[in-house]
């Protein structure tokens, strides 16, 4: 489904920004999702090397799928797959999922789109800056991956990135009149009371706040360890809640978020749903702005939905490019 292409990204953990001009806001659901097999499998057809999804001769077997399932099975399919229904469901999603991506890489390759080495140096660079010093090995570790693996996943996704801008982004036009009627429709989303931008870790005991807490306190980076230990759904974007307003938390927990002072942390705050810490890195006070404060926000918007409602059919054209076989039942 496109909304999974639209989501805040996480490279492996990479804080990214809001626009969507940003490319990295495009087609990156998990990243863990991107780990295909792009040449074709000569091997024999029986069991675990039965084809799972064959694309134009490119096929994925059952053995691979099983590979990759597994990999990103805690955060694919959290909490969904304790149960026999459950998993089932979680590994058809994944199906469907790797299906689209190999469709879409196929079109890579009719476009004669690659990525270079230049670039991907560049971004596996930018997502590991993001880490402090340790951190990015124990993401490896934590996600049971090699360096290499990884690496290779990173690769796909730029790929994938590239056929969406050129096939989709490129051909999105706003208008001013477009943006106009969007503002005038939502004006309420643009006035707001006094805001923080806060991010912030959940734990489920005491012992590993304090723990936590202590580790902030020396200097580790907050976005890593909200990824590495955060039950908060934030956490896969690195423990970021963006903006929250007066009025939207708990008392027990506004209180200490907007008296906090732009950077600090706060102190473990117990409440039922276990143990947060919050920090604040910037603040915004209330306003009622005009439509020319938000014509650039307003324009990603619109390309966002624009790009939604194409991609339905524009994935479906592609289909019908493509011989292609899917055995659900094998999985």
């Amino acid at each position: 489904m496109i909304a999974n292409y639209f989501l805040s990204p996480d490279l492996g953990g990479v804080t990214t920004d809001r626009k969507m001009t940003n490319c990295k806001k495009i087609l990156i659901g998990s990243l863990i999702l991107f780990f295909l097999v792009s040449a074709c499998s000569d091997e024999n057809e029986s069991g675990e090397h039965q084809a799972v999804i064959e694309v134009n001769g490119h096929a994925l077997t059952l053995a691979e799928f099983n590979e990759f399932f597994e990999a990103v099975r805690t955060s694919y399919s959290k909490g969904r797959t304790n149960d026999g229904a459950g998993l089932r469901e979680a590994r058809i999603q994944f199906l469907l999922q790797l299906l689209e991506e190999m469709i879409i890489l196929r079109r890579a390759e009719e476009l004669g789109l690659h990525v270079s080495a230049e670039e991907l140096e560049k971004a596996v660079q930018n997502i590991q800056k993001d880490y402090s010093e340790g951190s990015f090995q124990e993401m490896f570790i934590k996600q049971a991956i090699s360096f290499k693996t990884w690496k290779t996943r990173v690769e796909r996704h730029l790929l994938i990135e590239k056929v969406v801008f050129q096939e989709l982004l490129e051909q999105v036009s706003v208008t001013p009149e477009e943006i106009k009627a969007y503002f005038d429709k939502h004006q309420e989303q643009w006035v707001h009371g006094e805001q923080r931008r806060v991010y912030h870790i959940l734990l489920p005991n005491k012992k590993l706040a304090m723990g936590i807490l202590k580790r902030l306190k020396k200097g580790e980076d907050f976005a890593t360890l909200a990824r590495l230990y955060s039950i908060a759904p934030e956490s896969k974007q690195s423990g970021d809640m963006g903006y929250v307003e007066r009025g939207q938390l708990p008392k027990s927990l506004e209180t200490p978020v907007f008296a906090l002072s732009k950077g600090k942390v706060s102190r473990v705050i117990k409440t039922p749903y276990g143990y947060h810490i919050f920090r604040v890195v910037e603040k915004r006070k209330a306003s009622k702005p005009s439509v020319d404060d938000w014509i650039d926000k307003i324009r990603e918007i619109i390309k966002k939905e624009k790009m939604e409602a194409a991609y339905g059919p524009w994935l479906a054209r592609l289909r019908t490019r493509y011989n292609i076989t899917v055995n659900k039942e094998i999985i």
